[in-house]
């Protein structure tokens, strides 16, 4: 996956006001033509405990918890 664009945001959430950032990623479609796209947001709180902070234009590799949530991020 490639990062295309990142964009700050905040809202108030249930336990309070929430920032992050909206990460924009595009990835080869594997049945197609192009490219497929994704948007994946990650709080602050969990971006500042990563060693790897994600940058425009930058290959990564995406995990993801059981939930279905971004969990880390890695240059590829």
């Amino acid at each position: 996956m490639e990062i295309i664009g990142i964009r700050p945001t905040a809202f108030k959430g249930d336990s309070g006001d929430v920032t992050g950032k909206n990460f924009y990623l595009t990835y080869p479609l594997e049945k197609g033509e192009g490219l497929g796209s994704e948007r994946i947001f990650v709080t602050d709180a969990k971006l500042n405990k990563w060693t790897y902070q994600p940058k425009v234009g930058d290959k990564v590799n995406v995990s993801y918890n059981r939930y279905g949530k971004c969990d880390g991020m890695a240059k590829a």
